[in-house]
């Protein structure tokens, strides 16, 4: 078992091995815990762990092989109503307002409202933003505020009707601003627009998509967007039978055109969609605990042409034979599950590219189960042994088209 001061240990050497930039340490490290995975105390880290030290500096650190494998997502929804008191004190001297913090395994964003004021012939405005601050130099986000003014009687004018777009490049802290200006004049009135002298802003933020430096974009499915009330026929919530009870939220609001995506491509989750149904309740789908969280977003991920490289890097990350296959099987049995065919065939080509022959076993007996055929007649071309594959598995659930690969080959070979 690995204890309490062995964690404390293995993240401070991570910590150091950032700060020199040894990433090679850091990899290490992430692979030790890997390898001594099933001598966890999970009664006291896998229950409570979003509270481990070593949990906080793997998403910091961006250690997402163990991320993959502990079954870790997090991400924090943005929606309030932001208070600047004194206001008309603080006209020439306003702040920013710290209003949170989303994170996820691979990238950490802070986020802040603030007040400009703009010079005008008729009398000065003032405009609100949202600014963004990426932890992470080579991340791209791409993200939704909303902006909205609200009188003292809770009533509002939305400044952005309703929503804006921002996005976050290298170097650069962004900031989105309010389209539209008020003039100062009108919002000291202490009758309309302040209540006990604050200025209040409703605010709403939705990180939409994210990458880091492999530019591969993903898509946050962890977050409700701030519209998710208005969106009807476009949603649906994946609950999965984990511990925490995650959920993932796949509507046009949160990934563009993501329902249409899941309506075409599988025919297990498109009768959620239904427009002839309006009880949101029947589009709730919910999931095993067999559906592990990363694996099952990596499916959906993949399913939405992100073209994860998890699997890339997974393959030559560690010696231990069974880590890739893990990584393979996982995904690939969440898509049949989903019908996700588009998944399961992405998986199929990786599998085919890395080509490596010491998993041709393992990698075979995965096709075989699920049908992937364009792997199957991969490894007949090579003309690799069969029978210690096709042995232990059921001939009478092997489908069609494996029956008829393998009957040719031997036909083949016969003559």
């Amino acid at each position: 078992m690995i204890a309490a001061s062995q964690f404390y240990y293995c993240r401070r050497l991570i910590r150091v091995a950032e700060k020199l930039k040894l990433r090679t340490v850091s990899r290490y490290i992430e692979r030790q815990m890997i390898e001594y995975e099933d001598d966890w105390d999970y009664s006291m880290y896998h229950v409570g762990f979003r509270d481990a030290s070593f949990l906080k500096a793997a998403i910091k650190y961006d250690l997402n092989h163990f991320l993959f494998l502990s079954n870790v997502s997090i991400a924090i929804f943005q929606n309030g109503i932001c208070r600047f008191e004194n206001f008309p004190e603080c006209l020439n001297n306003t702040t920013e307002i710290e209003l949170g913090h989303t994170e996820t395994p691979y990238i950490a964003v802070n986020w802040f409202l603030g007040l400009e004021r703009v010079s005008d012939p008729e009398g000065d405005r003032i405009r609100a933003y949202i600014k963004n601050v990426c932890e992470h130099e080579t991340a791209r986000i791409t993200f939704q505020v909303l902006i909205k003014f609200l009188k003292s009687n809770n009533f509002g004018i939305s400044l952005d009707g309703p929503w804006s777009r921002g996005k976050y490049t290298k170097g650069i802290t962004d900031k989105v601003f309010s389209t539209h200006t008020m003039k100062i004049s009108e919002i000291v009135n202490p009758f309309e627009w302040l209540d006990n002298g604050a200025l209040e802003i409703e605010y709403g933020i939705h990180l939409e998509a994210y990458h880091k430096s492999d530019e591969i974009w993903n898509f946050n499915f962890h977050e409700k967007s701030f519209n998710w009330a208005n969106v009807e026929f476009s949603k649906v919530i994946i609950k999965l039978g984990t511990i925490k009870g995650t959920e993932l939220y796949c509507d046009k609001a949160n990934s563009i055109e993501s329902f249409q995506l899941l309506k075409f491509h599988s025919q297990f989750m498109s009768p959620k969609f239904s427009e002839d149904d309006s009880i949101l309740s029947n589009r709730v789908l919910s999931l095993n605990n067999n559906f592990r969280t990363q694996s099952t977003e990596t499916a959906l991920q993949i399913a939405h042409g992100a073209r994860d490289r998890l699997l890339e890097e997974a393959l030559n990350f560690t010696n231990s034979m069974d880590y890739p296959t893990i990584i393979c099987c996982n995904i690939v049995e969440i898509a049949e599950k989903l019908k996700l065919r588009n998944v399961s065939r992405f998986i199929e080509r990786q599998m085919i590219e890395f080509d490596a022959e010491e998993y041709h076993k393992r990698f075979l007996k995965l096709a075989i189960r699920y049908d992937l055929n364009h792997y199957l007649a991969h490894i007949l071309r090579m003309n690799k042994p069969m029978k210690d594959v096709y042995e232990d598995e059921d001939v009478q659930l092997m489908s069609r088209n494996t029956i008829m690969l393998i009957m040719s080959k031997f036909m083949k070979d016969s003559f």
